[in-house]
């Protein structure tokens, strides 16, 4: 039984995983992490991972989305670029 297989990365496409972190098309999962990784600095690790699921699960937690971050700079940059020309 000889079938030629193609392998194709599904994984680009889910915005959960590591493949799509690293072609900047995630969910921001790992932004919400860092944010509370900084936030509680005093924690060691296993208490760190801890904390972050008990707030995760109550709804304490907001994934932080890359495109509304950078959309937001760019609505204000072109806020200030329009002040310019009109002045």
């Amino acid at each position: 039984m000889s079938q030629n297989l193609i392998m194709i990365d599904h994984a680009i496409k889910d915005s959960r995983s590591i493949s799509a972190m690293l072609n900047s098309t995630d969910d921001g999962r790992a932004l919400a992490w860092q944010s509370f990784e900084e936030k509680h600095p005093n924690l060691s690790q296993e208490e760190l991972m801890k904390k972050f699921r008990m707030e995760a699960r109550y709804g304490r937690i907001h994934m932080k989305n890359q495109n509304s971050v950078f959309s937001n700079k760019k609505y204000i940059a072109a806020l200030i670029a329009f002040l310019i020309i009109v002045a």
